[in-house]
C-alpha cells in the first residue's frame, strides 16, 4: 500500500508537467496534437469512481461522437492537477477548461455548503432526485450568480459512514474517539457534538494517521475507504450515511462562452447522461462497497431508524449552527423534505 501510495504521488508530479507542457503548446496527454480543441478535465476523485468513469465512458465518447471530433476530451482524475480548490481556480480563470470537485467553494457561494448538511436525505435515492432537480437548480442558479462558471452535472461523491479502530456500534461509542475531519465547520461540529475529538487533516495524511493511532477513525463513502486502503487499518464501520455528497462539473464561462449553441446544448445533453450513468453505477455498488468491508473483517453496523432519529437529535447544535449562518438554512431543509 505504501509503494501504491509513492507510485500515486509519482503520477501525480508527471500529470502537473503534462499540463505545464499542453499550457505550453505541447501535444499534452495522448498526443492530442493532430486532434480537435483540447478539453481538460481536472477530477479530484480517483479513476475508479463512479463520476471518474462515467467521464471515461460516456462524457468522452459522447462530445467527441456528437460533434464529429471538434473537441478532444482529456482527462485527468485523482487530483493529479491539483487540489480542488485549485483547479476548481484554474476552470473559474480558463487555464483550464472543466473540472470535477466537490464543494471547496462553500465560503465564497454559501449554498454550496448545502451539500453537506447532515440527514437532510432520507437515502441516496432521494438525494439523486434532489441534486438532479429543484435542490440543483437552486445551487446552480445561485453560483452562476456570482462566479464566471458554468455548472452541468451533478455526480454522487458517496454516502458519508464512520469507521474506526475502536469499537463503533453506537451513539454512545463516539465519546473521546479521535476522528479525522476535513477542514469545514460542519463536520467539526458534527463529530464535537457525538462526543468525538477531532482531528483535522488532509485526505492524503489519513493512512498514516489511522495506521498510527493519530486518528482513531473518520467518515468518508465506503467506496472511499476500500479506493484508499483505509479498510486496512479499520476495524469498524458504522454506516450512518449522515452526508450524502455531492460532486459538481463545471465548465469555465471563458471556455462556455466560446461556443456556439448548438455546441453548448450537446455538453448540456451529455453532461446529462454522463450524471445518470454516475448515480445509476454508485447505486449498483452500494452493497458492494458494504460486502467488501465484511469480507475483509470489518463489522459493519447498519443504522436502524431509530438510531437516526437519535442521532438526528444528538447533532441539534448542528443545525442551530447552520441556522444562525444562513437565514435560509431552514428553508432549503423543508424544501429538500418535500421533495419526494
Amino acid at each position: 500500500m505504501r509503494m501504491k501510495r509513492f507510485l500515486k504521488r509519482g503520477s501525480c508530479i508527471f500529470a502537473s508537467l503534462v499540463l505545464l507542457c499542453s499550457l505550453s503548446g505541447c501535444s499534452g496527454q495522448n498526443g492530442s496534437m493532430n486532434k480537435g480543441k483540447l478539453v481538460k478535465i481536472a477530477v479530484c476523485v480517483s479513476s475508479q469512481t463512479p463520476a471518474a468513469t462515467a467521464l471515461r465512458e460516456v462524457f468522452k465518447p459522447r462530445i467527441e461522437e456528437l460533434t464529429n471530433g471538434k473537441y478532444d476530451i482529456q482527462i485527468y482524475d485523482s487530483g493529479v492537477l491539483g487540489s480542488e480548490k485549485v483547479t476548481y481556480d484554474y476552470t473559474r480563470n480558463g487555464i483550464i477548461e472543466m473540472c470535477v470537485v466537490g464543494t471547496p467553494m462553500w465560503s465564497e457561494t454559501p449554498a454550496m455548503a448545502i451539500p453537506d448538511f447532515p440527514f437532510v436525505f432520507r437515502d441516496v435515492e432521494h438525494a439523486r432526485k434532489c441534486y438532479q432537480g429543484e435542490l440543483g437548480d437552486y445551487i446552480k442558479n445561485e453560483i452562476e450568480k456570482d462566479q464566471p462558471i458554468e455548472l452541468t452535472a451533478w455526480f454522487p461523491n458517496g454516502a458519508r459512514a464512520f469507521s474506526s479502530n475502536k469499537k463503533l456500534e453506537s451513539l454512545d461509542d463516539f465519546k473521546g474517539q479521535k476522528l479525522r475531519m476535513p477542514n469545514n465547520p460542519i463536520h467539526v461540529k458534527l463529530a464535537e457534538s457525538l462526543g468525538a475529538n477531532v482531528v483535522i487533516m488532509d485526505m492524503g495524511e489519513v493512512f498514516t494517521a489511522l495506521e498510527q493511532g493519530v486518528a482513531d477513525g473518520q467518515d468518508n463513502p465506503l467506496s472511499t475507504v476500500k479506493n484508499e486502503g483505509w479498510y486496512e487499518v479499520q476495524n469498524y464501520i458504522y454506516n450512518t450515511n449522515h452526508i450524502v455528497a455531492s460532486l459538481e462539473l463545471f465548465a469555465g464561462d471563458e471556455f462556455w462562452d466560446s461556443m456556439d449553441d448548438g455546441d453548448r446544448e450537446i455538453f448540456r445533453q451529455v453532461s446529462k447522461e454522463t450524471s445518470d450513468y454516475a448515480w445509476d453505477s454508485y447505486m449498483e455498488q452500494l452493497t458492494s462497497d458494504r460486502q467488501f468491508m465484511a469480507d475483509h473483517g470489518l463489522k459493519v453496523h447498519d443504522l436502524t431508524e431509530e438510531e437516526r432519529a437519535a442521532m438526528k437529535e444528538k447533532i441539534k447544535p448542528v443545525y442551530d449552527y447552520l441556522d444562525e449562518k444562513y437565514d435560509w438554512a431552514e428553508d432549503i431543509r423543508n424544501m429538500i423534505d418535500d421533495i419526494k
